[in-house]
């Protein structure tokens, strides 16, 4: 363990699937892994490489199977960590947005603040209405996610995990399923939260956002991390072949 030197710490770190036939799935092998307050870590690989599920364990959404994840001083694995307080912490933005339908975009933003924080009704409207503001969308509150486009309720998730006051930020895909005219926006919103020394954990395909925006980053293959480094080694000199393979097919 490496004592208060870092924010995020992911230790020999392994989970595994059980499949309907009876195989298994190693979804992340052995992964370690150490992340600093206010680092923009990218994560990049073909799909299946266990990206998500390496974030998805980070945020607790997934258990794993082995080894230790440790954020700001909290161990997940432990019995006595409260995980709901956790994963308010730790914001996660989703591919597919993942907003409560029967709800307006103010509402998906009030509406966890005031069930996992308590804050009162009046302060997590204003805290969403300032949000909403932040994010470009402040006209659209009283519209409900059918009513918006993609790109839109990309900002509405995001505005709902910034409400929360995380720690940490994590973003699975969260342009993918967006128009190509709508990527753009939601990148630059990533981008200035990266800028105001947000930590944040991005798994992405968009080579210019990782390019301009990360501190470091890994490349990730069959559940393990198979390169790592800054962003103009891995677009300048990537060393292992495989990397080599998966940049000269996305660029």
């Amino acid at each position: 363990m490496q004592n208060g030197q870092h924010f995020i710490e992911i230790e020999n770190v392994s989970k595994s699937f059980r499949l309907p036939g009876g195989g298994v799935v190693n979804a992340v092998k052995d992964v370690t892994n150490y992340i600093s307050r206010g680092e923009v870590l990218v994560i990049i690989g073909p799909s299946g490489s266990g990206k998500s599920t390496l974030l998805r364990t980070i945020n607790g959404l997934e258990s794993y199977d082995e080894g230790q994840i440790v954020i700001d001083g909290v161990d997940l694995g432990h019995a006595h960590t409260d995980m709901n307080l956790l994963r308010a912490q730790v914001g996660m933005v989703f591919q597919h947005f993942n907003l409560f339908l029967h709800k307006t975009a103010l509402m998906n933003v009030v509406m966890p603040q005031t069930v996992v924080l308590k804050r009162s009704r009046s302060e997590a409207e204003r805290t969403a209405r300032e949000l909403l503001e932040r994010v470009g969308i402040a006209d659209r509150a009283d519209n409900y996610p059918s009513q918006l486009s993609g790109g839109q309720q990309q900002r509405v998730a995001i505005a709902r995990a910034l409400a929360m006051n995380p720690k940490v930020m994590l973003f699975d895909e969260a342009t993918s399923a967006l128009d190509p005219e709508t990527v753009g926006g939601v990148l630059e919103l990533m981008a200035e939260l990266a800028s105001e020394g947000m930590t944040m954990v991005v798994v992405t395909h968009e080579m210019g956002f990782a390019r301009r925006v990360a501190h470091r980053m890994i490349f990730m293959d069959a559940g393990e991390i198979v390169e790592e480094g800054a962003p103009e080694h891995f677009f300048t000199n990537p060393r292992n072949e495989r990397t080599q393979r998966f940049l000269r097919e996305i660029l």
